[in-house]
């Protein structure tokens, strides 16, 4: 019964199943779209990937049906025509799983409950039970292939900053720069951006998440720049800020209080530590500056698959820092009504010791 997969898919499914193993879980229907495309490489739009200790299958529609037949050799792809649904009930009934697992943070309140009814009709006994974390945890460690993969996604948004660089001048808005970056990422490979990029100045740079509006630079106001490439599905992150002519106060003051935030907890994290206290080296260079309530997010995030994936890098994390881990540091200070700086690279662990995949310039944000 069992369907081989190529490397690395292989070595994924089988850390799932010993996962499962330990958790008494006989069969585990994933339904998260990164994670179907983690564990098969399937990154169609419908598709359910079941997991038993001694087979896999990818459940999905006739318009993948073909494709996904050719690009995984006809190893595990079989055509749901019924829906997702039945056929998740008919495969739990051929194989006879006491426990059925299903991804709590991905199926909806309503889909579990219409999947534990039809097991129920079918007569087939089963308890559908709901799971957490279990493929997003084994993502956090990536291996060569995703670190090959973000390794030129995060070269992209190193280009993308340079090219803001050569064309960000006074009386240009936002939205104008941010579609110069988008387009220049696109025609240089990227896939789709991973999220909407942030272009925000002057009194618009004191909000973290703001949106690229009509409002046009002045010379000597922060313009905070944050963007994402993809390449293969893994994304990048990065975050610049950059002063058009000139840096004046309080704002020179402030940049160098988050660049130095930022390589404490750039050089200073080690495997083995809590995220938690990364995110305390850097915060407590902001607290001691005396920006103590400018400080106002986590340090950062992992990244991967999704821009937002474990580990976690807060004050409140639990995740413990390990090898091959990929995570964003991006300490923050924002002034109310002036303006915010922030400088963000994304970061792999290697050998016990971190190494950035961004190298754009942080010493000079002067344009």
């Amino acid at each position: 019964m069992s369907n081989p997969l190529p490397a690395p898919y292989d070595a994924r499914i089988e850390r799932v199943r010993r996962e499962l193993k330990e958790r008494g879980i006989q069969c585990l229907l994933v339904s998260s779209r990164e994670n179907v495309r983690y564990l098969v490489g399937f990154s169609g739009s419908a598709g359910w990937v079941l997991v038993t200790d001694n087979d896999i299958v990818l459940a999905t529609d006739a318009r993948y049906i073909e494709q996904v037949r050719r690009d995984l050799g006809n190893s595990c792809a079989r055509l749901a025509d019924a829906g997702l649904n039945a056929f998740a009930v008919s495969y739990v009934a051929t194989c006879e799983a006491a426990v059925l697992g299903f991804e709590a943070e991905h199926l909806s309140y309503a889909g579990a409950k219409t999947l534990e009814n039809a097991i129920e009709l079918s007569g087939t006994c089963c308890e559908v039970r709901p799971t957490d974390g279990i493929v997003e945890g084994l993502r956090a460690v990536k291996d060569d292939g995703e670190l090959a993969a973000m390794t030129r996604a995060a070269a992209l948004a190193d280009g993308a900053i340079a090219h803001a660089r050569t064309v960000l001048r006074c009386g240009m808005t936002e939205h104008a720069l941010a579609w110069e970056i988008e387009r220049w990422m696109r025609e240089h490979g990227s896939g789709p951006v991973p999220f909407g990029i942030i272009v925000a100045s002057g009194p618009n740079a004191a909000l973290p998440h703001a949106t690229p509006g009509e409002r046009q630079f002045a010379a000597g106001e922060p313009i905070v720049i944050d963007l994402g490439a993809t390449w293969g599905g893994y994304c990048s992150d990065l975050t610049r800020t950059l002063f058009p002519d000139h840096m004046p106060p309080p704002f020179d003051s402030v940049y160098g209080t988050v660049l130095s935030a930022h390589m404490v907890a750039l050089h200073g994290a080690r495997s083995g530590m809590r995220m938690a206290d990364v995110d305390g080296l850097a915060r407590s260079v902001i607290v001691d500056a005396g920006f103590t309530d400018c400080f106002t997010h986590g340090l950062g995030h992992g990244v991967g698959l999704e821009i937002h994936e474990r580990p976690a890098v807060s004050s409140r994390s639990t995740d413990i820092l390990l090898d091959r881990m990929v995570y964003t540091i991006e300490p923050g200070i924002y002034l109310p009504g002036q303006g915010g700086v922030r400088i963000e690279d994304t970061v792999v662990m290697l050998e016990g010791m971190p190494q950035s995949f961004s190298h754009s310039d942080k010493e000079n944000p002067v344009v």
